[in-house]
């Protein structure tokens, strides 16, 4: 049995057959002939040949690694070395906003308060520049910065 297909129809019938992946890298516009869509499938025969068997990554790791990973997991803008505050807790002054304690974050470092965020404190010095050390830690910087995304 003979078909008369259109070099187009030709380009469409082998794209339907094909992987969904091949239309990333053949662009069926750029054909205006069926000899021209030959083409660029030899010259790309290597790399359709590898989409056809490529497996999702989370597949490819046998089960035995799974169980062998271990989760850790830390309150937020925490550190181990945090100074204990330097005033007397002060729970009358309370965040309008979510507090520290509903977040699962840190107390006030100036207050130990949970009540309220540290900027929001009565003992925050608002004059002064915020300035980090030299000195301090990714870790602390991180802790850091995770403690200010949750306000």
């Amino acid at each position: 049995i003979a078909y008369d297909l259109e070099d187009s129809e030709i380009i469409s019938k082998v794209m339907e057959g094909a992987l969904p992946e091949w239309s990333t890298i053949l662009t069926t516009q750029s054909y205006g002939m069926a000899m021209q869509f030959q083409s660029a499938i030899r010259y790309h025969e290597d790399t359709l040949l590898s989409l056809n068997g490529m497996p999702a990554v989370a597949l490819t790791r046998p089960h035995s690694d799974r169980s062998k990973m271990t989760s850790r997991t830390y309150l937020v803008g925490t550190r181990s070395d945090l100074p204990p505050p330097k005033f007397p807790k002060d729970d009358s002054n309370v965040s309008k906003r979510a507090t520290p304690e509903s977040k699962g974050a840190r107390p006030c470092r100036l207050c130990g308060s949970g009540k309220h965020w540290d900027h929001e404190c009565k003992h925050n010095e608002k004059r002064f520049a915020h300035v980090r050390l030299c000195e301090t830690s990714i870790d602390n910087l991180q802790a850091e910065d995770e403690y200010n995304e949750l306000y």
